[in-house]
């Protein structure tokens, strides 16, 4: 069996990981209010690490005379398209409904951003596999520690954006389908691929800092706020613990 086989094989095995942090959601039928906003504080921070600790270094790299600017052109294009083109959603309003927490426009926008992100997951896992398969399995640990709370963070937002809790669960399918196919073409996406990691690293910071964080903090107390910091320090936890082979 060739090593690329193999890279394709363990990134499934990586897309499990997704689907089991997606998974979480499943397990309760009703989910309050009050529960709602505790999963998107750790979404939040697990998010916003996620893009300023990997995504934006890997923009800089990729793209070091354009990379920055096409970080902020996701930012703004983000801010765009929630306040004039969707319209955005707070707490303090009734405009969610009854079981809409975020607007959809920003869970729409978080799927978006994180498949990009873990795209370039099962890119990083099928080219590892190629360099030698010892690379290969200290890649897929990083991915496997990182997938499952993604996989949650992705399915709480949409849950809270009024999907039901199946559709909430597809979206983490969904990362996960997005990590084989990474792995599938590897590096060859074309000469656009490099493009789309700053782009949604933008959208993936004003999601989590301009969207989620203010709003599950607006008349909370600390355990919020707590939750928050929770969220970066695992995903800052797992860049330390792993080192380069987090990406």
């Amino acid at each position: 069996m060739s090593e690329a086989v193999v890279g394709i094989a363990f990134a499934g095995v990586a897309a499990l990981a997704n689907v089991a942090g997606g998974g979480l959601v499943l397990l309760r039928r009703n989910w309050s209010r009050r529960s709602l906003k505790t999963a998107l504080a750790f979404a939040g921070g697990f998010m916003l690490a996620a893009a300023i600790l990997t995504m934006t270094p890997e923009s800089i790299h990729r793209l070091p005379q354009w990379g920055a600017e096409l970080i902020l052109v996701g930012y703004l294009a983000v801010h765009f398209l929630e306040h004039v083109i969707g319209g955005h959603y707070h707490f303090a309003g009734d405009q969610h409904g009854p079981d809409r927490v975020v607007s959809r426009t920003v869970s729409s926008t978080t799927l978006f951003a994180m498949l990009v992100h873990t795209f370039f997951d099962g890119v990083a896992i099928g080219s590892a596999f190629l360099v030698g398969r010892g690379l290969g399995f200290a890649v897929l640990a990083a991915m496997i520690l990182h997938k499952v709370p993604a996989g949650f963070a992705v399915s709480a937002v949409l849950l809270a954006g009024g999907a039901t809790r199946l559709r909430a669960f597809a979206g983490s399918v969904l990362l996960g389908v997005g990590t084989i196919v990474g792995s599938i073409v590897l590096s060859a996406a074309g000469p656009v691929a490099p493009y789309a990691i700053p782009i949604s690293a933008g959208t993936l910071i004003h999601v989590a800092a301009s969207d989620l964080i203010p709003e599950v903090n607006e008349g909370e107390g600390w355990p919020i706020t707590a939750t928050v910091i929770a969220g970066g320090l695992v995903f800052l936890a797992l860049k330390l613990l792993m080192g380069d082979a987090l990406h």
